[in-house]
C-alpha cells in the first residue's frame, strides 16, 4: 500500500491515538486536534454547505478558525468560498501577498489583520454531493509541505466521512442536515426578516454587510440581535 492508502493509514492511527489518549472515540474534533498537531497548522475549521447555501462553522479549534470562516460569510468572498465552489483545494501560503490582495480585497486584509499569515481550503465533496471546507490556517505566512498536503487531503476525506456517517441514521444526508454551530445566526436573520419585513434572503444580507460596516465576527452580532440589544429599522 503506498501513497494514499499510506495517508490513509498513517492519518487514522494519529486520530486513533488522540482519541484513545482522552478516552474517547475518533470524531471530528478529533481529527481537527489532530491535523494541528500533524499538519503543523495553528488551527483548523469544518465549513458546510454548497450551492446556493452560505456554508456555515461545524467545528473549529480556536477564535481565529471561527473568525476567518465567519470573514468568508460576511464578506461573501475568499479561499474556502473559491474551494467549494469550484471544488479543487485553494492553498494560500501568503494571505498578504499582492497577489493574495487582488484576489480577495475584502477578505485577505481582513484575514491577515485578524492574525492569519496563511490558509489551506480544501474542499470535501462525495461525487456530485458538496458537502464543504477543511480549511487550515497558520498565523504565520508558508506553504504547506507536499507531504503535509496529501495529509491535509486525508483529513479532509476523514472528516467527510464522519459527517456523513454521522447522518447515516436519519437517511442521506444533506447540508442542511449536518450540524453547525450557528443557529443564532438563523435566529437573527429570521428575527431581522420580521423587523424589516423582507425575505430570510434579503435580512442575511443585511446582518452581513452590518456585521462587516461595524467590524464585527456575525455571531457576536446576531447574539445581539436575538439579545434584542441590536435592532434593525427599515
Amino acid at each position: 500500500m503506498t501513497g494514499r492508502g499510506d495517508s490513509l493509514v498513517r492519518v487514522w492511527e494519529w486520530a486513533n491515538e488522540r482519541a484513545a489518549s482522552l478516552g474517547t472515540a475518533v470524531s471530528v474534533r478529533v481529527l481537527c486536534d489532530t491535523a494541528v498537531a500533524r499538519l503543523e497548522v495553528s488551527g483548523v475549521a469544518v465549513m458546510v454547505g454548497s450551492g446556493a447555501a452560505w456554508p456555515e462553522t461545524a467545528e473549529s479549534t480556536d477564535v481565529l478558525a471561527t473568525r476567518l470562516a465567519e470573514l468568508a460569510v460576511t464578506v461573501g468572498e475568499g479561499p474556502c468560498l473559491d474551494a467549494g465552489r469550484d471544488g479543487g483545494p485553494v492553498l494560500v501560503a501568503d494571505l498578504n501577498s499582492p497577489s493574495s490582495q487582488r484576489r480577495w480585497p475584502l477578505f485577505a486584509p481582513l484575514a491577515v489583520e485578524a492574525g492569519a499569515g496563511s490558509l489551506f481550503a480544501l474542499p470535501m465533496r462525495l461525487g456530485a454531493i458538496r458537502v464543504g471546507v477543511l480549511a487550515l490556517h497558520r498565523e504565520r505566512a508558508a506553504a504547506l509541505a507536499p507531504a503535509k498536503l496529501a495529509d491535509s487531503l486525508t483529513f479532509a476525506e476523514l472528516v467527510l466521512r464522519l459527517l456523513l456517517d454521522a447522518q447515516s441514521a436519519n437517511g442521506p444526508a444533506t447540508e442542511a442536515e449536518l450540524p453547525l454551530q450557528s443557529l443564532q445566526v438563523h435566529q437573527a436573520t429570521g428575527m431581522i426578516a420580521g423587523q424589516l419585513d423582507v425575505s430570510m434572503d434579503d435580512a442575511f444580507a443585511r446582518l452581513r454587510a452590518r456585521a462587516f460596516a461595524d467590524r464585527r465576527p456575525l455571531t457576536e452580532l446576531s447574539a445581539d440581535v436575538v439579545a434584542r440589544v441590536v435592532r434593525f429599522d427599515r
